[in-house]
């Protein structure tokens, strides 16, 4: 019996020094996926997909009622579409980027904050 509990023991010690073992990796960021250039580009498309289903909405605005009903639904599919992916990538965008460039941000922030003070310790002396 003392052989099983002792067998037992060790395996739960086993179990919860092997748990630990995954902070040893370091990585920069766990959730990065995107660098900060592909975020930029990402921005850039949204901008892009933006204007391209406000220039389709415009074009329905000024042509939709003189043209025929195929047309229209053709439009308005096309605005449709763009629209989803704009929708589509402004998700991606605020799930792995946002938060990197707010915190780039606010780094930035700092260092400014830092910078003033020290040259405002400069003037006094």
């Amino acid at each position: 019996m003392k052989k099983i509990t002792t067998l037992i023991i060790a395996f739960s010690m086993f179990g919860s020094l092997y748990a630990d073992d995954h902070k040893k990796e370091k990585r920069e960021h766990p959730n990065k996926l995107m660098s900060a250039k592909e975020c930029m580009e990402t921005k850039t498309g949204i901008q892009s997909l933006l204007s391209a289903a406000d220039n389709v909405f415009e074009d329905i605005e000024e042509y939709g009622e003189s043209k025929d009903k195929a047309w229209n639904d053709e439009k308005w599919g096309e605005a449709i579409a763009i629209s989803s992916l704009a929708a589509n990538y402004s998700t991606v965008y605020d799930v792995w980027c946002k938060d990197m460039i707010n915190h780039r941000v606010k780094m930035r922030m700092k260092k400014s904050h830092k910078d003033y003070l020290r040259e405002k310790d400069k003037e006094k002396d």
